[in-house]
């Protein structure tokens, strides 16, 4: 089939689907432009074009001029959102991610609220707070915002869009899929979806310039005041935070110049026998944490037509391989001229993608502080221990906090994997590389006050 009757089929679905909710025409405009792309544009760069970023477009956050607290001016014109739009599915979890509780009885969603009221009070001001979800977290939010009594959180819906049948390239057209069907176009559409719903507008009308976005699940991905006053004084238009890439961030985003245009580059526009190479600490040195910081006066003149690389995310769903169209924010810096990428610390970057980062928080590399609601990170090796625990067991939030109902101590630990069917007791520590092991069939408890120290501990009954 030819990309013109791929595109006059595309334009049927959309026909047939246009009456279920008053966005869809958006939501349709939206995908076109990305079924377009994914037809036209070349889904690899050409590994020989690109270089690394100008120093121009650097700046380090700790050699920054500290923030001046007597600046109402640039407390007044900031905004937060945080992106909420995905399911807990790689926890076990099949509601919204940020209602998982992570710690001392806290969600993600409770951490983010709270930090940000005990900001405002610091400061004064009573700055925005949204949230980005996504029809799958949409009700769910809502409602444990209205249970919670978090009454000053606003939040707007993104885009839905259509997933592919990779074979065909065409919609999912079954009605038996229902909200399966659908996904998120990803976070790059955050300025599609800000103009939609009228948020831009309503922020700009408030005189808010900046807003700052990162991930909810980010535990370290707090309102810096340093980058809003940068921005300001020096007329910045996007800002992209990135740290220095370790073994365990081979697969972040990081940025590139080609043709004199700042450019993130992620793993999907990466050519096959190029992998390695942008997988290498040693050629690339930083990656971007997706904490994100955009003038809302140059999105709102760049409208409609900021774009990005397009992101062909390759998943099974109803055991069928499908193809789901994304663009990311950071993809979006190639549309600011005045963009510049600023270096932070590892512990603006702390993510819970998994359920090894989720024991991470709760073991004792983290503490809460209920004066700040911020986590500190205490782990001195600069990254937490890579944890590794067998999925055949730990299939769940709710079953790592039953198999380890006591924070693990960390000293210096690099690895930690469980193989088999192992709780922990009170107090246990763990220094170096350390694996616990137990027979197929059999569970063990690895009993209170345990000193584990560069071992491979294999566990057999007796």
């Amino acid at each position: 089939m030819s990309n013109q009757e791929l595109k006059t089929k595309l334009n049927e679905f959309f026909e047939r689907h246009a009456h279920q909710d008053l966005t869809s025409q958006q939501n349709a405009e939206i995908f076109k432009n990305l079924y377009s792309q994914f037809l036209n544009d070349q889904h690899h760069i050409d590994w020989s074009s690109w270089k690394f970023i100008n120093e121009e477009h650097q700046v380090t956050l700790r050699e920054l001029p500290l923030f001046d607290k007597a600046r109402k001016d640039v407390v007044n014109k900031l905004a937060v959102i945080k992106l909420n739009g995905g399911l807990g599915t790689t926890m076990g979890c099949t509601k919204a991610k940020s209602l998982i509780e992570v710690r001392d009885g806290y969600t993600f969603m409770d951490l983010a609220v709270l930090e940000h009221e005990k900001m405002c009070q610091l400061y004064g001001v009573d700055i925005p707070l949204y949230l980005m979800n996504s029809f799958y977290t949409d009700d769910d939010t809502k409602s444990y915002l209205s249970l919670k009594g978090y009454d000053k959180v606003r939040t707007f819906v993104q885009s839905k869009c259509p997933r592919l049948d990779a074979q065909t390239k065409l919609p999912v057209d079954d009605e038996s899929w229902g909200d399966d069907a659908w996904c998120p176009p990803g976070h790059g559409n955050i300025f599609q979806s800000l103009q939609n719903t009228g948020v831009l507008d309503q922020l700009l009308s408030q005189g808010r310039e900046i807003i700052f976005v990162s991930n909810i699940d980010n535990t370290g991905a707090n309102a810096d005041f340093q980058i809003v006053q940068l921005m300001l004084d020096n007329h910045v238009d996007y800002v992209m935070e990135c740290t220095p890439k370790t073994h365990v961030d081979v697969k972040g985003g990081t940025l590139i110049e080609i043709n004199n245009q700042m450019m993130h580059l992620e793993m999907p526009q990466v050519p096959p026998e190029h992998l390695p190479d942008f997988c290498s600490t040693k050629t690339f040195k930083i990656f971007n944490t997706n904490n994100i910081w955009v003038n809302l006066k140059a999105v709102k003149n760049r409208l409609p037509d900021i774009k990005s690389e397009i992101i062909v995310n390759k998943k099974k769903v109803r055991g069928r391989e499908v193809l789901q169209l994304e663009f990311s924010i950071g993809g979006c810096i190639k549309n600011f001229a005045n963009a510049l990428c600023v270096h932070v610390e590892r512990s603006r970057f702390r993510p819970v993608k998994n359920l090894g980062d989720f024991l991470s928080l709760r073991s004792s590399l983290c503490d809460l502080d209920t004066d700040t609601f911020q986590i500190h990170h205490n782990d001195t090796m600069g990254v937490p221990p890579v944890i590794s625990m067998d999925s055949s067991v730990y299939t769940s939030v709710e079953e790592v906090n039953m198999k380890f109902p006591y924070p693990l101590i960390f000293k210096n630990c690099q690895e930690f994997n469980v193989i088999g069917d192992v709780a922990f007791g009170k107090n246990v520590q763990l220094t170096g590389k350390v694996t616990v092991e137990v027979e197929i069939q059999q569970k063990y408890v690895v009993p209170d006050g345990t000193v584990l120290n560069n071992q491979h501990l294999i566990l057999k009954r007796s």
